[in-house]
């Protein structure tokens, strides 16, 4: 900065570092304290369904426990029809034993009551739902003794093991009987009561854990991690404020380099003005006022909100952020230029006085000013821009010139009004 940086450069240069410092600064705020979504918990939800899985299972496992009882109980009954003796063995009828106890009945003058022999096409037809619930319900020991533990039950369910293990017989009635007698022998006597309440425990215990895993699940939330878009977090966010200072560099370095411009080209004429030809320095003086303003204060100001409104617009992804800093860089040049367009020449006549303020033109701004009419600054500006030097520095003269004819023909006509009115002259 020097004496040749117009006031409104310094202003816009202050307003664009403000404007850098308010709209940086929330937009890095937001997104170092971005989180991420609140999400069901995923291991919430995975207990609420096991626990779920498990109470239908073990519901089926109800059902299957209530019907083994009754079947155990018409499996008994037709057992006593079938003359199904769980103590015997199939495959001898007739024992010893047996033979002595007919032969001395034949001695006495008695005859032996016939044996009745086991029904197979009675026995295994009852005992076959009793192992197909007993099947079924095996596998629920290892969820029932989890849930509940009941050590009385274990003999219990070792029978119902057993009875899994069971073959099951072929067409042959021998074989069959021996099933049925099996099954019998291990499922008849068998407590299965307790096995049954074993059961239903286990379900109100699953059901209790189901209930509060259900609970948790629709309340419990987690953070998502945010996700690294293309450029990491943090570089990301660096990389944005770092484009964001690279501008307001940039429009400081255009503001030095538009005041160097003028220092080196009026300095230089100071001496011409002075011998020679006056009106160069006033000439250059003009042409210089009616450049634009150095400096990019509004790539800076729309880089800085740029960033502020995609950090606000999208917290977890940087890479909006990035893509804000700089659509906002663009977006700010290009109303700039609109505003500097639109404004024109309008400035044109404060500029050259702040400029003429600093060099003090031999020919007085003020008189070439006053030889421009108000509005027509546009048009004098083209047409002065496209002057060669040295007509340049006449057309300042002669307006320098007309100015001065024109103030001293306004003091003669004021002083001749006096006289006539009888006024003494101005300064008496």
């Amino acid at each position: 900065m020097n004496e040749y940086t117009r006031r409104e450069e310094v202003r816009w240069t202050l307003i664009a570092s403000l404007a850098l410092v308010l709209g940086m600064a929330p937009a890095v705020f937001l997104l170092v304290t971005a989180q991420g979504a609140l999400v069901p918990d995923p291991s919430a939800l995975l207990a609420s369904k096991v626990a779920n899985d498990k109470l239908q299972q073990i519901h089926t496992c109800v059902v299957t426990a209530d019907k083994l009882p009754t079947e155990i109980d018409v499996f008994k009954s037709a057992s006593k029809a079938a003359h199904l003796d769980p103590n015997s063995d199939a495959l001898a009828e007739v024992t010893a034993p047996n033979k002595k106890k007919t032969l001395a009945n034949l001695v006495k003058g008695k005859l032996p009551p016939k044996e009745k022999e086991p029904d197979a096409a009675l026995a295994w037809p009852a005992a076959q739902p009793s192992q197909k619930l007993a099947k079924s319900l095996n596998p629920c020991r290892s969820t029932v003794d989890f849930t509940v533990a009941r050590p009385e039950t274990a003999a219990t369910w070792d029978a119902i093991g057993k009875a899994t293990e069971v073959l099951t017989p072929g067409n042959d009635k021998n074989e069959q009987i021996v099933a049925a007698r099996a099954l019998l022998k291990l499922l008849g006597e068998a407590p299965v009561d307790k096995v049954v309440q074993q059961v239903h425990d286990a379900e109100a215990e699953l059901k209790k854990t189901a209930e509060t895993a259900t609970v948790r699940a629709q309340t419990a939330m987690i953070r998502e991690p945010i996700a690294e878009g293309i450029i990491p977090r943090r570089i990301a966010v660096g990389v944005g404020v770092g484009l964001s200072v690279i501008t307001l560099l940039l429009s400081y370095l255009s503001v030095r380099v538009a005041s160097s411009r003028r220092l080196s080209t009026l300095v230089p004429l100071r001496e011409a003005a002075k011998t020679s030809q006056p009106g160069v320095h006033a000439a250059a003086l003009l042409r210089l006022a009616a450049q634009h303003n150095g400096g990019q204060p509004g790539m800076v100001v729309g880089a800085a909100f740029g960033g502020l409104f995609a950090a606000a617009l999208q917290r977890s992804d940087t890479d909006v952020f990035i893509v804000g800093v700089m659509g906002g860089c663009l977006l700010g040049l290009v109303l700039q230029w609109v505003v500097r367009l639109a404004t024109g020449a309008t400035r044109w006549r404060i500029r050259a006085t702040e400029l003429a303020e600093v060099e003090k033109p031999a020919i007085p701004i003020v008189l070439v000013l006053s030889g421009v009419n108000p509005g027509l600054e546009g048009p004098f500006i083209t047409f002065f821009n496209g002057l060669s030097p040295p007509d340049a520095a006449q057309t300042v003269e002669k307006l320098a010139a007309q100015a001065e004819e024109k103030i001293l023909a306004a003091a003669d006509a004021g002083a001749a009004a006096r006289q006539q009115q009888g006024m003494p002259p101005p300064g008496y």
